[in-house]
């Protein structure tokens, strides 16, 4: 009987996890964007994607775009032995999943990258930060991805972002 209960309790689990993946919360591995080993400035970027829906059938159709942003990689102002990035998709309206990454690069070499995607539901921006130990008088790059899930009767569907953003010099860690 307890072999029984605990093969239960076990296939319960696994449907729970499946459940909680699917709707929100953690990223599903299609939305693991992997930053570039290198940045050098040119390369295929997805800064921005846009969504049309499907109208309401007297012409009139919605957009959504979704931007990809970085600031400029920093001394951190709660560490200072780190330098950080933070990243972030914003779109014009609420969308149905946003999933986003980040990295930061050193001398274009790829040097931090965040712990996991940042994924937020039903709204219009997710961020996320990326960070590495700061050694003075480098050129720091940052780079932002992920995958937004537009809202039912949107096409495309989903859209991926990808690309490097701004760069900087840190000259004071």
């Amino acid at each position: 009987m307890g072999n029984r209960k605990s093969s239960f309790v076990a296939a319960a689990v696994v449907a729970v996890s499946a459940l909680v993946m699917s709707v929100g919360g953690t990223a599903s591995a299609a939305e693991e964007a992997a930053a570039p080993s290198l940045i050098d400035g040119a390369g295929q970027e997805q800064v921005e994607i846009t969504a049309v829906s499907d109208g309401d059938g007297l012409g009139a159709q919605a957009v959504i775009t979704c931007r990809g942003n970085t600031d400029n990689p920093h001394k951190s102002h709660t560490d200072g032995r780190r330098a950080n990035v933070h990243v972030n998709i914003t779109c014009t309206a609420n969308v149905a999943r946003i999933a986003v990454r980040g990295a930061i690069y050193r001398d274009g070499r790829l040097a931090g990258t965040s712990a996991r995607n940042s994924v937020t539901v039903g709204r219009r921006s997710a961020a996320n930060h990326a960070n590495t130990a700061c050694i003075n008088n480098h050129q720091y790059g940052s780079w932002v991805g992920g995958e937004v899930t537009f809202p039912a009767g949107y096409r495309p569907p989903t859209g991926r972002i990808s690309a490097v953003g701004r760069s900087a010099r840190i000259t004071n860690c």
